[in-house]
């Protein structure tokens, strides 16, 4: 027969080791879970390119004029509804935030309201023909 401290002991390690094993499974298994993407210097596809929070800060708040306002890109459907991103916030046609309202979205600019002044702002600059 053993000596009772030595089986207590040996019931306790059995049990702390077993606990230590269950504990990394589940670890490991949860970190399998989140995923890793290796974007290789790359855009992470599944990394939204404008978020809720970037909406929040967008940079809407500070504009003074039409200067301030850059047209990141414009999505025209007249049936279903225009849309336009401008420093980095997405706007319908209405919308409004900071002093900046969309009045109406064209397929080769917007009509911006900018503190009560209204104003076209192409999506193109025009190239200044060079020479002549």
């Amino acid at each position: 027969m053993e000596n009772p401290k030595l089986m207590t002991r040996r019931t306790f390690l059995w049990i702390l080791c077993t606990a230590f094993v269950m504990i990394s499974l589940v670890r490991n298994g949860l970190a399998a879970e989140e995923g890793f993407y290796d974007a290789k210097g790359k855009r992470d596809p599944f990394v939204p390119l404008i978020s809720s929070s970037a909406a929040q800060r967008g940079g809407l708040y500070g504009a003074d004029s039409l200067d301030d306002l850059l047209i990141e890109g414009i999505v025209y459907d007249p049936k279903k509804g225009s849309v336009v991103i401008v420093n980095g916030t997405l706007l319908k046609e209405g919308e409004e935030q900071g002093n900046v309202q969309v009045i109406r979205i064209k397929p080769d600019g917007v009509i911006f309201t900018v503190n009560g002044i209204e104003g076209f702002k192409p999506m193109y600059k025009e190239e200044l023909a060079q020479g002549n």
